[in-house]
């Protein structure tokens, strides 16, 4: 797995190291120097995506961020969403 780094244009930078066999997310770790709040969000994100197809990422995604009331300061679903594609790509 190879981190990844994606800086958000006028927001924050967000990293991600991502690992799929067979198109199912296996690993996953996100981290970088945005703000969200609760903070254990990000573990839970992280725990949800884990054993998911890589093909339904975006759903996924926008699913966790919808039905949470979670606060993001400099980064966004979609962000993280692409900044996992990126390192999916790259360890391929």
């Amino acid at each position: 797995m190879k981190r990844i780094e994606y800086k958000v244009p006028d927001g924050k930078l967000v990293a991600a190291e991502a690992e799929a066999i067979n198109g199912v997310l296996t690993k996953i770790k996100i981290t970088g120097d945005f703000f969200m709040h609760p903070e254990s969000t990000i573990k839970d994100l992280e725990d949800t995506l884990k054993g998911k197809q890589v093909a339904k990422l975006e759903k996924i995604i926008n699913n966790f961020f919808d039905k949470s009331n979670i606060q993001l300061i400099g980064v966004s679903a979609t962000d993280f969403l692409h900044v996992i594609k990126l390192s999916l790509a790259d360890s391929s």
